[in-house]
């Protein structure tokens, strides 16, 4: 089990399932009030472990799945043993934290599948979506940045004062109004491509991003957001921002506009 301190997530694991199980025993005492926070401290690190030495199944209930991340979170959280699934949860927890720790001493972890690198070339990109990536889970949060990056590269593409130029009204200044403004295949701000072709299917895939990825991630949560997506969002607004870096402001459109402004 190569890149596996096993003796040390053995440790880690043992000494975490021995105070959950007394915080179990004394919730709703001060005791255990003195114990989540500790707990709540190794959450990250328990998951990451269990993610390596355990494979499922996931917690099911009314006929969704939660992971072992979002369980164990929730049983830690202030007045969580009000739940009236809390002995489910709680028991979950204890059981796969159990097997977890039968697999490191009878050596019967599978590896699991090597997952593919991901070289992120944009630096704020990489700043704001790699942490996110190497997250237990909530995936979601990893789109919600990537598309706002995204957002934010087309809106500095072009100085405030020219933005305001083609663009008056501030409220405008985000989501598809944005892209459709300074893309729009037939008089583009910003031009990607000599081709119309080009600068449509680029314009087209930049809108459908904001419309059917950015905008749901800006005001809903979704922990079901699976890594894979949220890998592969990434992977394609980094290109589309070093599409971006190529691309250069049509001034004409600029002063077309101005020009239709003053007459």
């Amino acid at each position: 089990m190569k890149g596996l301190n096993l003796a040390s997530y053995k440790e880690t694991l043992e000494e975490f399932l021995e105070k959950y199980t007394e915080y179990k025993k004394y919730i709703g005492y001060s005791r255990s009030n003195a114990l989540r926070p500790w707990l709540q401290r190794k959450t990250n690190l328990v998951a990451l472990i269990i993610e390596r030495v355990h494979y499922g199944p996931e917690y099911s209930r009314g006929g969704e799945e939660f992971t072992f991340y979002s369980v164990l979170s929730s049983t830690l959280r202030e007045g969580a043993g009000k739940d009236q699934f809390w002995s489910g949860l709680v028991g979950h927890v204890i059981r796969i934290i159990n097997e977890g720790i039968g697999n490191i001493e009878n050596n019967t972890i599978v590896l699991k599948e090597i997952e593919p690198v991901l070289p992120i070339r944009d630096q704020t990109l990489r700043n704001r979506c790699l942490d996110l990536l190497k997250a237990p889970g909530s995936f979601d949060r990893v789109i919600n940045q990537a598309t706002q990056v995204l957002e934010a590269r087309l809106r500095d593409s072009i100085s405030y004062e020219r933005l305001c130029d083609v663009i008056p009204e501030a409220k405008y200044h985000v989501g598809e109004a944005l892209a459709n403004r300074l893309l729009g295949p037939k008089a583009p701000v910003i031009v990607i491509s000599e081709k119309g072709t080009e600068r449509e299917a680029f314009h087209k895939m930049v809108v459908g991003i904001i419309a059917y990825l950015r905008n749901p991630s800006h005001h809903f949560l979704d922990d079901k957001t699976k890594w894979s997506l949220a890998w592969s969002v990434v992977g394609l607004v980094d290109s589309i921002l070093s599409e971006l870096e190529n691309s250069y402001i049509a001034e004409d459109s600029i002063k077309n506009e101005r020009k239709r402004k003053e007459g």
